[in-house]
C-alpha cells in the first residue's frame, strides 16, 4: 500500500517496516538496538492504512517532496486556498512539474518548494477552472485547532 502510493511520485524504493495498520521507515541502527518488548514504533512515522485507503504523514510528504518531479507550486493566493481545503483553479498555479494528466496526483508546493500537501487532477492546467482538488494539506492543523477552540468556548 505504501509503495504503490510512493510509485506515484517516486521511483525510490523505500525500506519500510509495517506494524499494524502503521508504516515507519526501517532503520538499521534502531535494529541492532531495540528492546525486547514489543514495539510500538519504529523510525519515522510514514502513514498509516485507514479502511484500504494509505494516509501519509507530512514528514513523508517532505521526503517525497525532495525526489520526486511530481509537483504543482502554487502562488501565494493558492497557498492560503489550498491550506483551507479549496480546491485549486488555474490562476493559483505558478508551475507545474511532470504529469498533467487528469486523475494523477501531485505534490503541492509553494513557491519556496515548501510542501503544502498533496492533491489530484481534476481539470486542465491551460483553462480558468478547478484544477487540483487537494486529498491531504497542513491547514489540517489550522482547521483542527479552530475547531478545537470553538469547543472550549462554548463548554
Amino acid at each position: 500500500m505504501l509503495a504503490d502510493f510512493a510509485a506515484k511520485f517516486t521511483k525510490e524504493e523505500i525500506p519500510f517496516k509495517k506494524l499494524g495498520n502503521k508504516f515507519f521507515l526501517e532503520d538499521k541502527n534502531l535494529e541492532k538496538i531495540k528492546l525486547k518488548q514489543k514495539e510500538k514504533y519504529f523510525g519515522i512515522f510514514l502513514g498509516e492504512e485507514k479502511e484500504d485507503t494509505f494516509i501519509p504523514s507530512f514528514v513523508f510528504l517532505e521526503w517525497l517532496a525532495e525526489r520526486s518531479e511530481e509537483k504543482v507550486f502554487v502562488k501565494d493566493i493558492g497557498e492560503i486556498d489550498f491550506l483551507y481545503g479549496k480546491t485549486l483553479r488555474s490562476r493559483h498555479i505558478d508551475h507545474v512539474e511532470g504529469e498533467t494528466k487528469i486523475g494523477f496526483l501531485k505534490l503541492v508546493q509553494n513557491i519556496h518548494g515548501e510542501n503544502l500537501g498533496y492533491g489530484k487532477i481534476i481539470g486542465d492546467f491551460t483553462k480558468t477552472e478547478q484544477v487540483i482538488k487537494p486529498k491531504l494539506d497542513r491547514g489540517l492543523f489550522l482547521k483542527r485547532e479552530k475547531k478545537l477552540k470553538r469547543e472550549e468556548e462554548k463548554a
